[in-house]
């Protein structure tokens, strides 16, 4: 289904997104999250599938397309070996999990499966950062296991460094799938590595043959985002997952508790980007859940 979802997400529709996962657990769910897979080791637990239900319910509420993002962000080859778990059939069994949320959803909008690679190390720290070549040779392990299992796009997001990020898209793109990289930035709207978005993008796009379907920007408030794409030319940024506040995400991550927008607060901010920018894939991030969807969901569909 990969050309069907490459032309979706290009074709000019409207697509909502899942919001918060961890958080959601932790903070409103009460679950704690097994180190070092942190969700991915939660596949098969109700508490997984019942908030993943709860995105498709709010996409459905309003007609909309959905994209899922496994829970393997925290599933790369370092994190499973040192779990002493197979990489293949941790990644294997987080997409067939979302694909049988899709089965049990029934004729609708579509519903997109994106198998989620996340950063080799921590995504704050664009110092710990592997280059191009490590970076490839890392994630292809990843992409194959997810591209193996029949997701219908991978998607890489809170990458910090232009580096890793040009090795990630080349292991993505060479399963055949359809790829999309998503940044992580700081407060002036900068790659964390201190490159701006425009010139992160060039770089990225020059670097790798096939380009990445489009670029995104996650874990990152509506406001920083907007401040980003100031400087960036339409066309090639289609989607945000949003973070719910604007606090930066190594303060977020220092809290105890939840910290965001209220949802409508949090739509409006979020449905700027697309009048403004042209933004058509939107979904949430940490401090965001199914209130905050199905409210953005709402002004989508309106």
């Amino acid at each position: 289904m990969g050309a069907d979802a490459a032309a979706l997400l290009t074709g000019g529709a409207l697509v909502l997104t899942d919001g918060g996962i961890e958080t959601r657990l932790v903070y409103e769910m009460g679950v704690e999250l097994p180190e070092p897979l942190q969700s991915a080791a939660l596949v098969g637990a109700d508490a997984l599938r019942e908030l993943y239900v709860s995105y498709v319910e709010a996409a459905r509420a309003h007609g909309l397309p959905v994209i899922l993002g496994t829970p393997t962000f925290r599933a790369g080859a370092r994190y499973a070996e040192a779990a002493g778990a197979d990489v293949g059939e941790v990644n294997a069994a987080a997409v067939r999990h979302h694909l049988a949320i899709r089965a049990a959803a029934g004729d609708g909008p579509p519903i997109l499966v994106a198998g989620v690679l996340g950063p080799q190390r921590d995504a704050y720290t664009p110092s710990e950062t592997p280059g191009p070549q490590e970076a490839e040779r890392y994630h292809a392990i990843q992409a194959r296991a997810l591209a193996a299992a029949g997701p219908d796009l991978l998607f890489a997001p809170t990458f910090p460094a232009v580096g890793e990020a040009i090795g990630c898209v080349r292991a993505m793109t060479a399963t055949g799938l359809p790829a999309v990289i998503s940044w992580v930035l700081d407060g002036d709207g900068r790659v964390l590595d201190g490159t701006p978005l425009a010139d992160a993008i060039a770089r990225v796009d020059a670097a790798c043959d096939p380009a990445p379907l489009y670029h995104s920007l996650s874990c990152v408030h509506p406001t920083v985002a907007e401040r980003a794409l100031a400087g960036v030319a339409p066309g090639r940024v289609l989607e945000c997952k949003a973070n719910g506040s604007s606090l930066t995400p190594a303060e977020l991550v220092a809290l105890d508790h939840l910290e965001g927008d209220d949802p409508d607060t949090f739509a409006a901010e979020m449905w700027r980007l697309h009048t403004t920018h042209g933004l058509r894939i939107l979904g949430g991030c940490c401090g965001t859940d199914a209130r905050h969807m199905r409210a953005l969901g709402a002004l989508m569909a309106s």
